[in-house]
């Protein structure tokens, strides 16, 4: 008889106890078990399932669980904590179940009814350092994460494991800026409800999937009477960039479609405070206090204090999914953006999160360029006036003249904060954009030593911020270093996967190392998220670019032509028509793209439009290079001089 084959996997391990169980159970070992029972049955089982999880199994005083994706493994571990530490609150401290949770990823034995191995025993390892409401993670699972939840981490060190030979690196997870309130074990959720409707809680901060709560007079300590501090006043303005995403409606009807509309929800609520930097968004828990209620957006950001508030529906069928989606200027009431997604429902979850990526991308544009305009109307600019406008410059279609422009914002906003990262890292990206662009004379060097200097700066007062992450994919493409722009370029989108910028820095890189079909698709996903961004002629050029290079004249006129649409001002798109119908044949056409290119750039020769193409190109790839020889008979043949 053959034996069995030993299945394995990789998965995330998700272990946990209950810190002094053998004590409640001596205390009380009746009652310990049914709050055991409780708790498991009404929080760890429904947590797990709604975070795509697997209950391995029961412990007696915890759990095994393994999931899919690290990322919903911690964010289910921190629901988990919350709502432990929710049934805590008016528990004499003796009497709390409280648990402590190691997570890690690695590979796994699997049978019927357990999973075993080193990956589950360094989770143990990991639960073990655990404080009783705590998580504790390896450096696997803080490597998968990045950014993706706002957490920060606490390096524990090397961590010597039984049985396993190399010592394991520990993080200790807590929520950025404050501890729950749950886990301290301020206030639960029927108290926050009541405070409230009192007025005393005005608005919500989102930490992960739970939530602590903020008086304007300060943190509410713990134990601190309901009253309504004086400071609360509700005249006051509401902050800049303050957004309230309100749970999205299921027209269909249909209730075995509500998990779309709450997803699509969660999910924009967690990007947009990627596509927006420095803004507030209102927490999930208390925007869906509103699901079902009817919409008025004036009142509603008078009730939460926030500028923006984003409404929506779905339709969804059988075979169709429909998106409707608005972002309203609470203050005026008025309609500021509106779209619309008609998608075959055959992909429901990458539908979901193309949607979610595209509306953040898109609201996140409106709300940086709605408040820019209102900046202008300031009678004393500060720092951020001069930042929004400086983004809200850099999203327009781009030319010589708005990179400037922009710049100069930029640095206006230094004037007031020399550290700003957000003005570092668009001082950075106008340098790159130059660069990039052929938007100079002379001084290529000299502006990407610029441009690492600043982002170094950018970096430094701000490791995770995305702006700067992104400029710095950008200037590693400007220098020939591909593989590396591949690399940093996709650390951007594991943070922020709305952001078309990384898929387009993506596939240039994977054009310049010949690998056009590559190239393409990532082009292509830029598109997908982005169909409307004001970015958008760069990636249609270079589509037309790969197309013109895969000897297929017509699609390259097609993209060509898309992206002189989206950028009338982009004098290489016209060269790059008249090369591409100067070898098809359309001697009439190619000398019309060249006469608008040379009236946009009157000096544009041959060999300055190859020497300045974004990159060097000795550093491309062979094949790359013999199509841009082809390129350059094109342009000849159009008529463009040689120097």
């Amino acid at each position: 008889m053959e034996p069995a084959t030993i299945q394995r996997k990789l998965t995330t391990i998700v272990l946990a106890d209950i810190a002094g169980y053998s004590r409640l159970m001596s205390r009380d070992e009746e009652d310990t078990h049914a709050r055991c029972a409780s708790l498991s049955r009404e929080l760890v089982e429904p947590a797990i399932a709604a975070h795509g999880g697997l209950l391995v199994k029961k412990t007696g005083d915890g759990f095994l669980a393994e999931f899919p994706s690290v990322v919903e493994a911690v964010r289910c571990a921190m629901e988990i904590q919350d709502g432990a530490a929710q049934r805590n609150v008016g528990v004499a401290a003796a009497d709390r179940l409280a648990f402590r949770i190691g997570i890690n990823t690695g590979d796994v034995i699997v049978e019927p009814d357990d999973i075993y191995g080193d990956g589950v025993n360094v989770a143990a390892r990991l639960e073990s350092l655990a404080e009783p409401g705590g998580i504790v993670i390896s450096r696997a699972v803080r490597d998968h994460l990045g950014n993706k939840i706002p957490v920060s981490f606490e390096d524990l060190g090397a961590q010597s494991v039984k049985n396993i030979a190399l010592p394991v690196r520990a993080f200790r997870v807590r929520p950025q800026g404050a501890d729950s309130v749950f886990r301290s074990g301020m206030v639960g959720t029927r108290k926050f409800r009541l405070l409230a409707a009192l007025g005393v809680i005005p608005f919500a901060v989102a930490v992960g999937s739970g939530s602590w709560w903020l008086t304007r007079a300060g943190w509410m300590p713990n134990g601190a009477t309901a009253r309504p501090p004086a400071a609360i006043s509700p005249s006051e303005p509401a902050r800049r960039l303050s957004l309230v995403v309100l749970p999205f409606a299921n027209l269909g009807g249909d209730p075995i479609y509500d998990y779309l509309p709450d997803g699509i929800t969660e999910g924009l609520t967690t990007d947009l405070s990627r596509a927006v930097p420095g803004s507030f968004i209102v927490a999930r828990g208390t925007a869906f206090t509103y699901k079902g209620k009817p919409l008025d957006p004036s009142r509603i950001g008078r009730d939460l204090n926030v500028r923006y508030v984003i409404s929506g529906s779905v339709i969804a069928d059988a075979t169709r999914v429909r998106v409707n989606a608005q972002l309203v200027d609470a203050e005026t009431n008025v309609e500021v953006w509106a779209e619309r997604f008609d998608k075959n429902r055959s992909a429901l979850f990458e539908i979901q999160d193309q949607i979610v990526a595209r509306l953040s991308r898109a609201a996140g544009l409106q709300v940086i360029d709605v408040e820019a305009r209102r900046s202008e109307r300031s009678a004393s600019p500060t720092a951020i006036d001069f930042v929004m406008r400086g983004q809200a410059m850099i999203n327009r279609p781009a030319s010589r003249e708005t990179i400037i422009s922009a710049r100069d914002l930029f640095q206006r906003a230094l004037e007031y904060v020399s550290n700003n990262p957000d003005a570092l890292a668009g001082v950075a990206m106008t340098y790159v954009f130059e660069v990039l662009n052929g938007y100079y004379a002379g001084g290529r060097d000299e502006r990407l030593r610029n441009a690492e200097a600043l982002i170094q700066r950018a970096l430094t007062a701000d490791p995770g911020h995305l702006t700067a992450l992104k400029v710095h994919a950008a200037w590693l493409r400007a220098k020939g270093l591909f593989e590396e722009a591949i690399a940093a370029s996709k650390a951007v989108i594991a943070q922020n996967p709305g952001e078309p910028w990384a898929y387009k820095e993506v596939g240039f890189s994977e054009l310049y190392l010949g690998r056009l079909q590559d190239s393409l698709q990532w082009f292509e996903k830029a598109d997908q998220i982005g169909p409307r961004d004001p970015t958008r002629w760069i990636w249609l050029g270079a589509m037309g670019r790969v197309h013109f290079f895969l000897d297929e004249p017509e699609s390259a006129a097609h993209f060509l032509r898309l992206s002189v649409d989206a950028n009338p001002q982009d004098p290489r798109a016209h060269a790059l028509l008249a090369a591409v119908y100067a070898l098809w044949g359309r001697s009439d056409d190619a000398r019309a793209e060249l006469e608008n290119c040379l009236r946009l750039q009157p000096i544009m020769t041959v060999h300055q439009l190859i020497a300045d193409w974004s990159v060097p190109l000795e550093a491309t790839s062979t094949g790359y290079r013999r199509q841009h020889d082809r390129l350059r008979d094109g342009l000849r043949i159009a008529g463009m001089p040689e120097r």
